[in-house]
């Protein structure tokens, strides 16, 4: 093998008695023991965005599997055998060790070398400069004495009195310093006067440390541990410290355990200045057939003045390759748990837990059987029994289509037994039995769908008044059909644009069906899906008559090159030849004739913003019934964004949510969410943020004031949180100043 450097950069070579030496000694491959090589990625240096790079880590070695020797130097005194002095630009490279100084000694017999002025050590997890240092190339161990060092894979740098480097990649530093901020920054700094760093666990370890933030002291504990890779491992996470008008000052700090490659569990102790000490317990686990979580929580609460508690489990997976389970069960002390205790809308929200465990198993392309048992908790404060979903105890359902079809045409069963109880309330089983025939012709221009059913339901009810029947039944056919026509064509542009157009047809007769129950069954909204929908009612209680047909049509403009769509267009409407007579108690059923029209615009302006318009347009009255306007920009990498979003339904709700993330210069960083009714006047949720961030730390404040529970009560609460990069998050709140899922959530009516 030949050094390519010294061939390429050759090395001045002074007059005397060593000059045959010094040549030979340059491309001289020096053999160690194959068992010392180390074979390993080579890690680039983590910088943040903006940030100045750590000192002296602008070159990693890149790793070479070789256990030979190499060296180079202006000048050198070589003993065979003995102990070689090289002076000027020596430069000493084994694997991916290199040595780097302006004068070194080596002992060829014990491979050591020895270094009495400053010196620039590199491999994989260190980068040192040293006054004084000392390696076994045989041992890969070495002492550095006066040092300063950076970890590339880390981003991090410090100082140490000494810092010995191990042969498993373990490093040990003596009063030492270490932080992730640039090289002119000590805005945090963690001093000990020991660090473990354990690279093959990716783990450091530091005794009697010191945290100083802006120079001040803000932390010291006798022993701390800190991450040094992205691995999952058992240790203390970091605390969080909140405020809020329910429960006062809350603190807590979670133990991370790390008890298997696929599955751990998370032990989070919780103070409430109000309330007491709360215990939260979670557990993940991850099989190859299976996956789930489950989480207890517990307070004894002195302000309820009961001990109060929240149980949840999740769990789905396969029996066998045609049998699968899902199971969720959730339960919870009392009704106003997550009023008092959710911290959040969306949990507030909440009105019933549920309870259930559901069995599949299919045959491919032939039929399957699902098999369930369904409770629910009711948990808001405000509701009656009469409101509290049935129990199904329990539900099983067979669906089967033949693999085959004849002259396009397949025949299938939808069927399904069901058992409902709830307290004080009509209880009893239902029976469907839906036999049908389904066409199905499709061309690259057209398709031509339809389907024929005999839908028959039974039902076995107790409870009941007196006179009314105990086994009231329904038998109906339904037939729909269906038709569209697609369209292709290149703009001048180059884009591609599809028109499909579709037409629909559904009629099913009238039958009095007031003599059934209620058990499942209600009216969803009427949006795009419903121009096409079979029933006008969800649930199997109601079998709308209907004798309609409806027209929509969707226009897309796509990128040939990518598939994305650009934009999209959707408009339909629905025409009744008679106005339906099957309704719900208390609901007026829709007229003879036309609908709304129903539309739906999507639109991709740039690459960052989009657009989105829906709503519900009434000719007659020529008004929307209901409307959803929106608009989006997101910035490549999260730092900026905007949403404005405007939502009406004509008597219940008109709604102005407006969110945004958006740097205000040097280092700033501003937020705002805000649900705000104009009907009422009223906020529906309040939240706003500031953060002053440098690459290595930041600051955030934020207040947050949301609806409680479902009688509208408000609470709120201030949160800080100080970021320490690469070491710690000290307060309350999210991983960002405007978590993404809090952006997603939507409001419910």
């Amino acid at each position: 093998m030949v050094d390519t450097r010294a061939q390429t950069h050759p090395t001045h070579v002074p007059a005397g008695p060593f000059r045959p030496c010094l040549r030979a000694l340059l491309l001289l491959a020096l053999p160690v023991p194959a068992a010392l090589a180390q074979p390993a990625d080579s890690p680039q240096p983590v910088e943040a965005q903006g940030c100045p790079q750590l000192p002296f880590a602008q070159e990693i070695p890149e790793v070479v599997l070789d256990p030979r020797v190499f060296l180079e130097a202006d000048e050198v005194t070589l003993q065979q055998g003995g102990v070689s002095e090289l002076l000027g630009g020596v430069r000493l490279r084994q694997g991916d060790r290199v040595f780097s100084a302006e004068e070194l000694s080596f002992d060829e017999a014990r491979r050591v070398v020895s270094v009495k002025s400053q010196s620039l050590f590199r491999n994989p997890e260190v980068v040192v400069r040293s006054q004084e240092s000392r390696f076994d190339l045989n041992k890969g161990q070495g002492l550095f004495l006066d040092t300063e060092f950076s970890l590339p894979s880390r981003a991090a740098r410090g100082e140490a009195r000494e810092l010995a480097v191990q042969t498993s990649g373990q490093i040990d530093l003596k009063d030492a310093s270490y932080t992730t901020c640039a090289p002119e920054s000590r805005a945090w700094l963690m001093e000990a006067g020991d660090i473990h760093l354990d690279h093959g666990e990716g783990l450091g370890t530091a005794r009697h440390a010191r945290l100083r933030f802006m120079g001040v002291p803000i932390l010291y504990v006798p022993y701390f541990q800190f991450p040094i890779d992205d691995r999952r491992r058992s240790g203390l996470l970091y605390p969080t410290l909140g405020q809020s008008s329910s429960s006062g000052v809350e603190f807590q700090w979670p133990v991370y355990l790390n008890l298997a490659p696929n599955y751990d569990a998370t032990v989070t102790p919780r103070y409430l200045s109000d309330r007491g000490l709360q215990s939260v317990v979670e557990a993940r686990y991850l099989f190859s057939e299976g996956r789930g979580s489950a989480r207890h929580e517990y307070l004894d609460d002195r302000k309820f003045g009961e001990d109060r508690s929240l149980f949840r489990f999740n769990h789905e997976g396969l029996i066998n390759r045609r049998l699968s389970i899902e199971t969720v069960y959730a339960e919870t002390s009392d009704r106003t748990y997550f009023e008092d205790l959710g911290g959040s809308l969306v949990s507030a929200s909440i009105t019933h837990l549920e309870q259930a465990a559901l069995l599949t198993y299919q045959a491919p392309a032939a039929y399957t059987i699902s098999a369930m048992v369904q409770n629910f908790q009711p948990i808001a404060s405000n509701l009656n029994a009469i409101d509290d979903p049935y129990k199904r105890l329990p539900q099983v359902r067979l669906r089967s289509l033949t693999p085959g079809a004849w002259m396009n045409t397949r025949a299938g069963l939808e069927s399904e037994f069901v058992n409902f109880a709830r307290n004080d309330s009509v209880e009893g089983a239902r029976l469907l039995l839906a036999p049908y025939l389904r066409f199905d012709h499709t061309e690259a221009a057209w398709y031509l769908r339809g389907q024929a059913d005999l839908q028959h339901t039974r039902y076995e009810l107790n409870g009941l008044s007196d006179g009314s029947q105990s086994q009231p039944s329904r038998t109906l056919p339904v037939v729909s059909a269906e038709v569209a026509l697609r369209f292709e064509r290149f703009t001048r542009s180059g884009r591609l644009q599809t028109l499909t157009p579709r037409g629909f047809a559904l009629y099913v007769p009238y039958e009095d069906q007031e003599r059934l129950p209620l058990f499942d069954t209600g009216e969803p909204d009427f949006d795009f899906v419903q121009l096409f929908a079979r029933n006008r009612f969800s649930g199997e209680d109601r079998l709308s008559d209907a004798r309609h047909v409806a027209g929509a049509a969707t226009l897309r403009e796509l990128d040939p090159k990518t598939g994305l769509v650009l934009w999209s267009a959707s408009i339909g409407q629905l025409f009744r030849f008679e106005s339906p007579r099957v309704s719900l108690p208390g609901l007026i059923p829709p007229e003879r004739g036309a609908t709304e029209f129903i539309g739906h615009f999507d639109y991709a302006l740039t690459r960052n913003w989009s657009a989105v318009l829906a709503g519900q347009w009434s000719p007659e009255e020529r008004h929307f019934q209901r409307s959803h306007l929106g608009m989006r920009y997101r910035e490549a990498g999260g730092r900026s964004m905007v949403e404005l979003g405007y939502r009406y339904r004509r008597e219940a709700l008109e709604q102005l949510d407006v969110a945004f993330l958006t740097p205000l210069g040097g280092g700033w960083r501003a937020a705002l969410r805000s649900r705000f009714s104009l009907r009422d006047h009223a906020s529906r949720e309040t939240y706003t943020g500031i953060e002053y961030g440098t690459c290595c730390w930041a600051l955030r404040v934020s207040y947050r004031q949301f609806i409680a529970d479902t009688t509208g009560r408000l609470d709120d609460g201030v949160y800080v949180q100080l970021v320490l990069k690469g070491l710690a998050n000290l307060g309350a709140g999210g991983d960002d100043l405007l978590p993404e899922q809090e952006i997603e959530g939507d409001l419910p009516d």
